[in-house]
């Protein structure tokens, strides 16, 4: 199987860049986007591109002619310890205009060599790699581009308007809500999204849109402020064939009517989507290139290279066969294709691509393409708006959807009301032919741990925003106080309220106190105990890699702090050894407090009480009545501090590794 017939790769004259013969295969090194004639579907301009096109000047603005971008990498590589070499040493060049297409076998290194080129890759790894002649500068890049992984991260409780708004506000600079507005219907007319615009994405719980439009509405909100350059991760993925070409066709109207550059791993696409596609970049099933060129010369090129490839077989599946490496017997033989392959193209094709890649102009920095310093759009910054507007927008989407799941409140205020008879009913007015001071101690200490217990209930979704906050954070969409405090906000209004609702049954039928201001009391000691338990849980879910461990150690953490928060230990009646853990127990603080209101007078104590008086209750505890308000600023502070805790790992031991 002789490729070169006759012509070896020494003899081509390498200053022909333009077109270079391999074997009677031409090699188009020039990347010619062929956005004037090459045969693929567009759309005209009355189906609103002129419109995109007139809205892409008023944002963010560029005069940079993207058909003049390139995006370069030389020796990109990539190396596991354990695993040895998963990328060979890989070159390119890639342009503006170019729906480039990336195939190969499973662990060919197709992904990796997406995020290495997407700068999402959070393992080290080696390699050059240059936007228009110029080291890429990793803070603003993933600002300016765009990244869709294979997974949807997507909030289901959005509609799918309303979630192409929230990322065309939070990625375009100085952004109006008109514009916005506008851009978003735009996006939806060339997503063909327009009849599910109003519907809810789905969650678990709430039927909502398809595979396939979900799959679009991802690449949309990556098309949020129309990026120069946008990297897909199997786009087609798990879709059927009429959304696939569906979605690839989008892609191909986008790429030529905005000259976007496009970057597709692509998994055995049927031939009609296949011929969609400019560039094809072929890894072997051992990491290395087979092929880097043009689509429409891809079959060329095989056959020359002795593998012809059969009337009726689908192109993209054939070649996947030829490149996956057999046995290691034939790969010893010399009889593997894809070592064939791969030396073919090492010989031939790679010296040229590293000369082009040699030979490119040094263009516009991407400051200079964006006039970031010009019209100091937040200069050097990962994120395009402010820490006030995106905090603004996070909290107004934040209340809008809990207020959309108004069921869920409702079923919740019900439980918490059934809660609060429940505790009354059990303590009413505390039985007096039993140890009274202990059962309103132990009355006291069983609202408080259920206002702690109760925050449990947001955790599955505090673990599933997390997942979309890490990505979005990545994407350079918001930052981690902005999205902290809109959550903890809107978890704030509405648990405080229902605790409200529960502690305030619960002590007027177990009779705490008749007074007024202990009331008050009582309830803002309440709140700030299920705040500080809030804090404990935002905490733990940060910290868990999944919903099932945050569980399981929420109840353990949870106990634990319970236990040494004054009713079974204390520092009035515990070993030292073992009292000074209630400290550290946010909630021995509110304990404290609580106790104070409990026993102050007028309250009487009963002649078969085992405490005559509130001093010997408060002795008995260790309670401290002179720290009455310093209690309440602990127990902020505790919370406070959790908070900057969760802040931290969200910030650095959470961004997604690739």
């Amino acid at each position: 199987m002789n490729a070169m017939d006759g012509s070896s790769m020494a003899s081509v004259d390498t200053s022909q860049v333009e077109s270079e013969k391999l074997g009677g295969a031409v090699v188009d090194l020039s990347r010619d986007s062929g956005n004037a004639d090459n045969g693929k579907d567009d759309s005209s301009d009355e189906d609103g591109w002129d419109d995109i096109g007139q809205l892409y000047q008023k944002v963010d603005v560029h005069s940079f002619d993207l058909r003049s971008l390139n995006l370069s990498f030389k020796d990109a590589a990539f190396e596991v310890k354990q695993r040895g070499v998963l990328l060979k040493p890989i070159s390119g060049v890639f342009r503006g205009g170019q729906l480039v297409a990336m195939m190969g076998p499973s662990g060919s290194g197709k992904t990796t060599l997406l995020t290495m080129l997407a700068h999402k890759k959070t393992t080290p790894y080696t390699g050059e790699f240059h936007l228009n002649g110029r080291e890429i500068d990793p803070k603003l890049f993933p600002r300016f581009t765009g990244y869709v992984p294979q997974e949807e991260h997507l909030d289901g409780d959005m509609t799918v308007r309303e979630a192409l708004y929230f990322y065309v506000m939070l990625k375009n600079t100085k952004m109006t809500p008109e514009d916005g507005h506008q851009r978003v219907e735009i996006l939806l007319k060339q997503m063909q999204l327009e009849a599910a615009a109003d519907t809810c994405i789905g969650t678990e719980n709430r039927r909502g849109i398809s595979g396939g439009q979900k799959r679009r509405v991802n690449i949309a909100k990556s098309f949020a402020n129309i990026p120069p350059i946008l990297f897909l991760d199997e786009p087609t993925s798990g879709l059927s064939s009429t959304d696939s070409m569906t979605v690839v066709q989008c892609l191909r109207n986008f790429a030529n009517r905005l000259n976007i550059l496009i970057v597709c791993v692509i998994h055995q696409p049927r031939h009609s989507v296949f011929q969609l596609f400019d560039l094809l970049l072929l890894l072997s099933s051992n990491g290395r290139c087979v092929y880097q060129g043009p689509v429409n010369e891809v079959v060329d090129y095989f056959a020359k290279m002795g593998r012809p490839i059969p009337a009726f077989e689908n192109p993209p599946d054939f070649m996947l066969d030829v490149v996956t490496s057999t046995s290691l017997q034939d790969v010893e033989e010399g009889k593997d294709d894809a070592a064939h392959f791969a030396d073919e193209y090492d010989e031939a094709v790679k010296p040229l691509i590293e000369k082009e890649i040699s030979e490119i102009p040094k263009g516009p920095t991407l400051d200079q393409v964006f006039h970031i310093r010009e019209k100091k759009l937040f200069q050097r910054e990962a994120f395009s708006r402010s820490m006030g507007f995106q905090t603004q927008l996070l909290l107004s989407f934040q209340l809008k959807l809990r207020l959309r799941n108004w069921t869920e409140i409702v079923r919740r205020l019900v439980l918490y009301v059934i809660i609060g008879l429940l505790l009354g009913a059990v303590f009413f007015r505390t039985n007096a032919s039993q140890q009274l001071s202990f059962n309103r101690i132990l009355s006291m200490w069983v609202v408080i741990g259920f206002a702690a217990i109760f925050t449990m209930e947001a955790l599955p979704k505090l673990m599933a925003d997390r997942t979309i906050y890490k990505y979005d954070r990545k994407d350079g969409i918001y930052s981690t106080l902005p999205y902290l405090t809109a959550l903890s906000v809107t978890l704030f209004i509405e648990n405080s309220i229902l605790t409200v609702v529960m502690g305030s049954i619960s002590y007027w039928m177990i009779g705490f106190s008749d007074n007024v201001g202990d009331f008050f009391f009582f309830l803002l000691f309440l709140v700030a105990v299920y705040w500080v338990t809030e804090g404990v849980m935002l905490l733990l879910a940060s910290s868990c890699a999944d919903a099932a461990q945050a569980n399981g150690l929420t109840v353990a953490v949870l106990g634990v702090l319970l236990v040494f928060s004054g009713l079974v230990v204390n520092p009035g009646s515990s070993p030292a050894w073992l009292s000074w853990l209630c400290w550290i127990s946010p909630y021995w603080y509110a304990f404290q407090s609580i106790m104070v209101i409990l026993f102050k007078p007028p309250y009487e104590f009963p002649p078969e009480d085992n405490f005559e008086s509130a001093e010997e209750v408060w002795a008995a505890y260790g309670v401290n009545t002179e720290l009455l308000w310093w209690n309440l600023l602990i127990v902020i502070a505790w919370a406070i501090l959790y908070r900057a805790c969760v802040v931290a790992l969200l910030r650095y031991a959470h961004n997604p590794k690739i």
